[in-house]
């Protein structure tokens, strides 16, 4: 299950250090609305990390190449 609902075929996720998330999200969520505007995909962050990796799933859904784009801009 996705935040977005049931899994679809251009469902991701990308694994991203707890201490970096806040840098996705932006102050007030304006970056991580420029990063959904601008590559078209969906974009969430989970609200609780992954227990002993530090780590926090960041979920992506689109096809493809929107996925591409926003894991380029999140890297």
């Amino acid at each position: 299950m996705t935040p977005y609902g049931p899994p679809s075929p251009y469902a991701y996720i990308i694994p991203v250090p707890n201490d970096c998330v806040g840098l996705i999200i932006g102050k007030g969520g304006e970056t991580i609305r420029m990063l959904q505007q601008t590559t078209g995909a969906k974009i969430q962050v989970a609200k609780k990390e992954i227990e002993k990796d530090n780590l926090r799933n960041v979920f992506v859904e689109g096809p493809p190449e929107q996925y591409q784009k926003a894991k380029d801009l999140i890297d």
